[in-house]
């Protein structure tokens, strides 16, 4: 089915306004610049999105769906729970580093606030516990297959990934010079995150000795 020219026109104002959020930032973008250079009134966008903020969450929602597509497409079918949570963080480092919207915004507003109002409006919060408890059920499959160790917090998990997701954007704060890459760096942290979860690997038997049997005389 063809799009409508109303549906034209929002999509023409998401794809701009997307560009001046990633080269201006949230506070230095301005409504009417994106009505002049999608070809509008100013007016037609406040139709359509009642302030800039309101905006803002329209474009990354937008993204978010066509991330959420491939998240799905890449990571969900895996068998193993320690390398869905393994292919998490890879897939968000990739992604981070790709798209340009995300790290201009945390870096003109380190504590997240426009990200944060995001979270918590609509049936964003909703949307969020069921990936907490997505999160959890792995970490629960994952105690059951002898993957992850059977002491961890499991409520913790979501929350310290989470937190894990936004190490992208720090990297930079951190000396390395050329000592090592930034994907190198980011690599490592994956191992040593996935490692702290796993369970120790089963004690090889000792030589000359046969797998569930006793010594013999």
């Amino acid at each position: 089915m063809a799009a409508t020219s109303a549906e034209l026109r929002r999509q023409r104002i998401l794809q701009v306004a997307k560009g001046h959020f990633e080269r201006f930032g949230f506070r230095r973008t301005r409504i009417e610049d994106i009505a002049r250079e999608a070809g509008i009134a100013k007016g037609a966008v406040y139709l359509e999105f009642e302030s800039k903020e309101v905006l803002l969450h329209a474009v990354i929602g937008t993204l978010f769906e066509e991330i959420g597509r491939r998240y799905a497409a890449e990571v969900m079918g895996l068998e193993s729970p320690r390398e869905r949570l393994r292919a998490t963080l890879r897939f968000a480092y990739r992604e981070l580093s790709r798209d340009a919207l995300f790290e201009r915004l945390v870096r003109e507003d380190p504590e997240v606030a426009v990200l944060r109002s995001l979270a918590e409006s609509g049936d964003n919060p909703r949307k969020a516990d069921a990936q907490v408890e997505m999160i959890r059920g792995w970490v629960r499959e994952g105690i059951e297959r002898g993957e992850f160790r059977a002491d961890l917090d499991v409520d913790a998990v979501p929350f310290v990934l989470g937190l894990m997701r936004f190490l992208h954007y720090h990297t930079g704060i951190i000396t390395t010079g050329d000592r090592i890459s930034r994907e190198r760096l980011l690599d490592a942290v994956i191992d040593i995150f996935i490692a702290g979860l796993s369970a120790p690997a089963p004690t090889p038997p000792s030589p000359g000795k046969r797998p569930g049997r006793g010594s013999t005389r």
